[in-house]
């Protein structure tokens, strides 16, 4: 490990592994989201951050998830750690969650000099959101109304390095319309082939089945962080 490295998931941590991230200088990419639907478990974000570590998001592959929308994974961060523990102090907020998904993302990139806040110098990367939209209607606190209400419909205009490439709403650099039908029909072509994987799968399950199993009755290193809170 060290400060380049990105440690994706990250959910099964013994305190000494936190440690040991910490002092490499790796980051740690969370997928909320992904290890929902799959059963991962939940990552250990605030011990995590109290040890120093960079946090970044992330929404894993579209083979885990069907959504990559990053507005859901940032409101979920700040959701689902209010599972762990009483003490509302140690849980995350808005404003972390928000920060993990920018400048986290940046640090891990180690384009912290680059990205993830406006400033001086940084590249122009902008989202405008229409304050008339429904999520910041009537406009009380705009990071809490944006991590937890928007849903991307309130965005009006983005700016990737200075390039406009959404206006009034609506993608400016391609034609969408045109890409959904050659996806829609790449996805007809697909048809057969996809219902024959799915049918392999079902000759395989046995077999992993078993796997699971198994690994089920091993036992967790000594210290491990619950990841899964079992009834």
């Amino acid at each position: 490990m060290a400060p380049g490295t990105s440690l994706i998931h990250a959910v099964w941590l013994t305190p000494d592994d936190i440690a040991r991230i910490s002092a490499s200088g790796a980051s740690v990419q969370h997928n909320p989201n992904s290890n929902l639907k799959l059963g991962s478990g939940l990552m250990p974000m605030r011990a995590l951050l109290d040890a120093g570590v960079n946090v970044s998001l992330g929404t894993d592959g579209c083979g885990s998830l069907e959504s990559t929308d990053m507005l859901r994974v940032v409101a979920n961060t700040a959701l689902l750690h209010k599972l762990r523990g009483d003490d509302y102090r140690h849980w995350i907020g808005a404003e972390e969650a928000l920060e993990a998904a920018t400048v986290g993302g940046a640090r891990a990139l180690g384009m912290e000099d680059q990205l993830g806040r406006i400033a001086t110098g940084m590249r122009a990367d902008l989202v405008l959101y229409r304050l008339d939209a429904p999520a910041f209607t009537p406009l009380n606190n705009p990071l809490r109304q944006l991590v937890f209400g928007e849903n991307g419909g309130g965005i009006h205009s983005v700016w990737v390095e200075g390039e406009q490439v959404v206006a009034d709403g609506q993608i400016t650099t391609l034609n969408q319309r045109a890409i959904s039908q050659r996806i829609d029909q790449a996805m007809q072509r697909l048809r057969p082939f996809i219902a024959t994987a799915e049918g392999m799968t079902e000759t395989l399950r046995p077999a992993y089945e078993r796997i699971w199993s198994r690994c089920q009755e091993l036992p967790l290193a000594p210290g491990t962080i619950p990841a899964r809170f079992n009834e």
